[in-house]
């Protein structure tokens, strides 16, 4: 028994030492957690969360490739481009000339995370004159450089890039398009258009992008890092404000996928708690999101459950009464009993200037 018990003292002992108490590790740095927004599958279409428009140190961003890619990850997104400015490099001296060395930096990392990295590249000409554009799934971004404008974007176009064109009212007074702009939409060399970038919606080109056939991108066009820069959190501190990001809507997770959806207008621009599109695509996110359950009768009332299966908090109004419905929450709402259909105005969704879908439901 004395033997037993000196071995159980050593073991501790033991055990303890190979603890180390004098260093000790808080908190696990290793134990990152992503955060994505909750979105249903839509018409039989899975929902990527995307981000078509950053910058790192190979342009004028503020941040190495890779940490983009983690940035990205933690923040749930699905789909990443970087779109590292052309023209515009004031970093050269130290990081070089290849336009290529941003997405040849982040791919591994993109690979590690799973995280679908889109080759792309920014066209810069002055504002309100020529303007940006991105250029996406380009083969060659060292190709792209051509003092001509339309060159450039003929070039990338040649590449088979998506070409869209970037936060049309940025450091102008209003929302605008030029000659130059509708001259390159007409010839089809620009194909979508940012109706959010950063902190500024563009309800004028919203309508655009359904007057001429555009696919809408929101964008954060970031440069910092996104917390430094962008809120994270509603003022009210309802819940946490996700980064702005384009849902697209695929047959299938890959390049390819993606490519096909944005060809066909397959996206919704999401920022802070709004989303701007087609309106189908609005009431067919909504209805997959929202359901409806009736709970209790009482007189001539009836009491339903409504739950919404997104991260996306909606603002609806009824009749006269407006509702709040949170990302994953549920809220009760009683009706007349003999109402069999609900018809509900959606406040954060926008499909035109100044207008909202509105979606009819028939009750169970």
């Amino acid at each position: 028994m004395r033997y037993l018990l000196s071995l159980i003292l050593i073991v501790a002992q033991l055990g303890l030492f190979a603890q180390n108490v004098n260093k000790q590790n808080f908190p696990d740095k290793k134990n990152f957690n992503r955060v994505e927004m909750a979105l249903p599958q839509v018409n039989g279409f899975t929902v990527l969360r995307c981000d078509f428009h950053t910058h790192t140190v190979f342009s004028d961003g503020l941040v190495w490739p890779t940490y983009r890619v983690g940035e990205a990850w933690m923040q749930g997104l699905d789909v990443l481009a970087i779109t590292d400015h052309i023209e515009y490099r004031p970093f050269k001296e130290y990081v070089g000339g290849d336009f290529n060395a941003s997405y040849e930096l982040a791919l591994p990392a993109a690979r590690e995370y799973g995280i679908m990295l889109i080759r792309g590249t920014e066209v810069t000409r002055k504002q309100g004159v020529i303007g940006h554009f991105n250029a996406l799934f380009i083969q060659d971004a060292n190709a792209i450089e051509h003092s001509d404008p339309e060159k450039a974007l003929q070039a990338a176009y040649d590449q088979g890039a998506f070409v869209m064109y970037n936060h049309p009212a940025w450091a102008l007074d209003t929302c605008l398009q030029t000659e130059f702009q509708q001259a390159m939409i007409d010839k089809g060399l620009v194909r979508g258009i940012e109706v959010f970038n950063n902190d500024e919606f563009y309800p004028r080109a919203l309508s655009w992008s359904r007057d001429q056939q555009l696919t809408v991108f929101a964008s954060s066009d970031i440069h910092w890092t996104i917390n430094d820069v962008l809120e994270s959190h509603f003022p009210d501190g309802t819940g946490t404000a996700f980064r702005p990001m384009t849902l697209v809507f695929v047959n299938q997770k890959s390049e390819e996928g993606v490519r096909e959806a944005l060809d066909n207008r397959r996206t919704l621009a999401y920022f802070y708690g709004n989303v701007a599109g087609e309106e189908k695509w609005l009431k067919s996110l909504f209805l997959a999101s929202v359901q409806w359950e009736k709970v209790s009768e009482r007189g001539k009332s009836i009491s339903y459950r409504v739950t919404n299966l997104s991260g996306i908090q909606y603002k609806f109004t009824i009749g006269g009464t407006q509702y709040i419905l949170d990302g994953g929450a549920s809220i009760q709402i009683s009706l007349p009993a003999a109402q069999r259909e609900v018809v509900m105005h959606i406040l954060n969704m926008h499909y035109y200037e100044g207008k909202h879908p509105v979606v009819s439901m028939v009750l169970g």
